[in-house]
């Protein structure tokens, strides 16, 4: 049962909690969940696909949580007045591995390529000794395997795993977990995006100012603008109509 305060922004209900808080609570159901949990991490990016496309948005309200995973939605959470703290993937990936260790908690990768797998079990294991990782799955690029949901849950059950980590990028991750959520095994599923090539040292991280100051777009877009460009004038763009016409 999610017992995390939430704050709404446009309609959404945005958990209203600190990292150590959210985790705690997570690392609770994660040992003693009965059924598969679903959890967003929404920036600018997500939170305007679920005004903007329908399927979208009713896909997310499935989710068990939305956390405010970019600065300029905890901004809008602070000024309603809530006690609001950015609850980033990179970082609640970690704080899992950490805190998990005590609790036995085995972690599932689940995306990404071998190499990025490779580097980031290496890299995590070697920062938080002891923590379990019960094993990986990347899917291949273009086209997937009609049964890649059935050696997913195989896969997932078969290893113990509490927390698999979804790291197919927005919005492919959020689309699959709530279209297959009901052939998932019992687990904590985080839709984490591009922590994957953080952790694993394949992407550069923007600084700690940078995020915190909500320029992480502008980092990434001058390191990645071919990718990015489009992505944050339409996704931008958007965002500031939003926050001008419609009610917070």
């Amino acid at each position: 049962m999610n017992t995390l305060p939430t704050e709404t922004i446009f309609g959404i209900p945005y958990v209203r909690a600190d990292l150590a808080t959210a985790t705690a609570e997570w690392t609770q159901r994660a040992a003693d969940c009965a059924a598969p949990v679903l959890i967003a991490h929404s920036d600018v990016h997500v939170l305007t696909r679920m005004l903007h496309e329908s399927d979208y948005g009713a896909g997310l309200a499935q989710f068990d949580y939305i956390c405010p995973d970019g600065m300029p939605i905890v901004w809008l959470m602070r000024r309603k007045g809530a006690d609001a703290h950015r609850l980033y993937g990179p970082d609640v990936m970690e704080w899992m591995w950490d805190k998990g260790r005590e609790h036995g908690l085995r972690h599932f990768l689940f995306g990404g390529t071998e190499e990025a797998c490779a580097a980031l079990s290496e890299r995590l294991t070697a920062r938080f000794p002891g923590v379990q990782i019960a094993g990986h799955l990347c899917p291949p690029m273009g086209d997937w395997p009609a049964d890649i949901e059935e050696r997913l849950a195989v896969a997932v059950r078969n290893s113990g795993a509490h927390c698999v980590w979804v790291g197919l990028g927005c919005p492919k991750q959020e689309r699959w977990l709530y279209t297959h959520r009901s052939q998932l095994p019992p687990a904590l599923y985080f839709g984490v995006g591009a922590a994957f090539n953080f952790h694993a040292g394949l992407v550069r991280q923007a600084p700690a100012w940078v995020r915190s100051h909500g320029l992480e777009w502008a980092y990434r877009l001058c390191r990645e603008p071919r990718r990015l460009f489009r992505r944050y004038l339409v996704h931008n763009s958007r965002f500031l109509w939003y926050c001008l016409t419609k009610r917070i």
